[in-house]
């Protein structure tokens, strides 16, 4: 049986691919312990700098497949809803980035999944969006996410109408980062590959912690973390520079 991913590691990026193109990309279990698998290995692998994301066929990703849907059992549903939290908190920890190439249409709980990556850059042809009440449904994990990333009219918006939208407008509401042609959807992340690579990797993998660490905290906690960090990322500079002089 094929795996519901493809990754690779080439030249210091670990490309990792959403493969259920017949499923357009939904997120099961088994996908959901793939990636998380694809994170241990990204971190376990020092050569690993950025991490690309991206799906294959029509879909970047369609959302999720909830075990025994339509009739899944209370205790099916609250370990998938585990599943996507744990691969949600693994993705965050990563120390490398992690780019979403989006190429395909992104929709209900691929919306998420982009929310956990860092930086997005996508094809000016794809469709995003929330269509889970048109289903009978609410996007209540999306919605985690949602609620901070944009003002809640427009969110509504979104979630009550359930219509797709463009990525020109994924750009408006700051859902990606950059809108190109996709031909060039490409050369658009390896842009951002150079620049990541120019960094300094401990920094960048402490940084990235802290930031999604800080995220559901309050403004004196996020402070109280920040003093922290810095003193971690010092010691750190200081241990790498004493290595390098031995």
């Amino acid at each position: 049986m094929t795996g519901p991913l493809k990754t690779s590691v080439i030249d210091g990026v670990m490309n990792v691919t959403l493969n259920t193109p017949d499923d357009h990309n939904r997120m099961d279990r088994r996908m959901m312990a793939a990636i998380v698998e694809a994170m241990e290995a990204a971190d376990a692998d020092t050569s690993v700098r950025v991490i690309v994301l991206t799906g294959a066929g029509e879909f970047f990703c369609a959302g999720g497949r909830v075990d025994g849907w339509p009739k899944g059992t209370l205790k099916q549903r609250t370990d998938y809803a585990q599943a996507f939290c744990s691969m949600q908190e693994r993705m965050g920890r990563t120390a490398a980035p992690i780019i979403a190439a989006v190429t395909g249409h992104c929709t209900a709980g691929g919306m998420s999944l982009l929310s956990f990556c860092d930086l997005a850059v996508a094809s000016d042809d794809v469709e995003f969006g929330y269509p889970e009440a048109k289903k009978g449904q609410f996007p209540a994990l999306a919605l985690a996410m949602l609620v901070p990333m944009m003002p809640s009219k427009r969110a509504f918006d979104l979630l009550y109408t359930g219509e797709r939208f463009t990525a020109a407008e994924a750009l408006n509401l700051m859902l990606v980062n950059k809108v190109v042609k996709r031909a060039q959807v490409v050369d658009e992340v390896e842009r951002y590959v150079a620049a990541i690579k120019r960094l300094n990797p401990t920094a960048v993998g402490l940084g990235r912690k802290a930031f999604y660490a800080m995220v559901p905290m309050s403004p004196p906690q996020r402070l109280s973390y920040a003093q922290s960090f810095l003193t971690t990322m010092l010691l750190a500079e200081e241990a790498e520079a004493a290595t390098k002089t031995r």
